[in-house]
């Protein structure tokens, strides 16, 4: 009886703990009329506080198998966007600091990642991220909801 309620019991743990991994899922559509192609991905990055009345979702553009845009919808904040900062810290310490690139508008902002950047979020797990609104000046540092998003995110593609 012991050796029964043993094996239960590694085979919870086993399942819990593969249950617990990896979650980010990326998927390829097609649009059978244009045949272009698109990659999405489960679910958004939260960063914000505790209540959710502040911070912001961050949105991978997946083209090619690579990330080239971060699209960021803040909440909190200010209304509209213009020259943003986006401040991603790493749990070793390091930080990668992002410009919008796109002009003046009232939904959402746009960072293209560097090489560097595309590099820690490979391997990285994200420590917190800082937002500033270049129009309004609000700003605040969060909390991240998943800290292995990008990693996940890059196994997936």
């Amino acid at each position: 009886m012991k050796k029964v309620a043993l094996v239960f019991a590694l085979t919870v743990v086993s399942l819990v703990s593969f249950s617990q991994s990896d979650s980010v899922i990326v998927k390829k559509s097609v649009n059978e009329m244009t045949d272009e192609v698109r990659w999405v991905t489960n679910f958004r990055l939260v960063a914000a506080n505790q209540e959710l009345t502040r911070g912001f979702t961050i949105q991978p553009i997946i083209d090619g198998g690579a990330v080239v845009d971060l699209i960021v919808s803040s909440v909190g904040m200010g209304n509209c966007n213009d020259n943003n900062t986006l401040i991603i810290k790493f749990v070793d310490g390091s930080k990668v600091k992002l410009k919008s690139w796109n002009q003046f508008n009232c939904e959402e902002s746009y960072f293209t990642p560097t090489n560097e950047l595309v590099s820690k979020l490979k391997t990285l797990e994200l420590d917190k991220m800082y937002f500033q609104n270049g129009y309004t000046f609000d700003s605040g540092t969060f909390p991240v909801d998943n800290p292995r998003y990008f990693i996940q995110l890059f196994k997936g593609l």
